[in-house]
């Protein structure tokens, strides 16, 4: 496995799932970079296993969803609703959550690549 498709990014506004979410993969040795926000030109050109998104941040955002979309990235997006993927390397975690969901998922991800 290439040591960068162990880079997750994830964009959560609620700080106390986003450093649930943080602590929770890098105990499991990914490299995470999480942000509060999605800010245009501000998403990591490194390569990603994938990406964790907030369906809040999307539905605020066309442009992330359209870029992401072009993009081609593997995205989780976390959602309380019903919400469809953002692209056909997309899947849906249902709000709550449990934590060996995630790493669940994360791990299929990365046994694909």
């Amino acid at each position: 496995m290439h040591p960068q498709l162990r880079n997750i990014v994830i964009i959560e506004p609620d700080l106390g799932l986003r450093q649930s979410l943080t602590f929770a993969l890098e105990v499991e040795g990914y490299r995470v970079e999480a942000l509060d926000a999605w800010r245009k030109g501000h998403i990591p050109a490194t390569p990603a296993l994938c990406m964790i998104i907030d369906d809040n941040v999307l539905r605020t955002r066309e442009d992330a969803r359209r870029y992401l979309r072009d993009l081609g990235q593997t995205v989780i997006l976390l959602t309380d609703g019903v919400c469809p993927p953002v692209n056909d390397n997309g899947f849906i975690l249902a709000k709550p959550f449990d934590g060996a969901d995630l790493l669940r998922l994360v791990r299929s991800l990365e046994a694909a690549d």
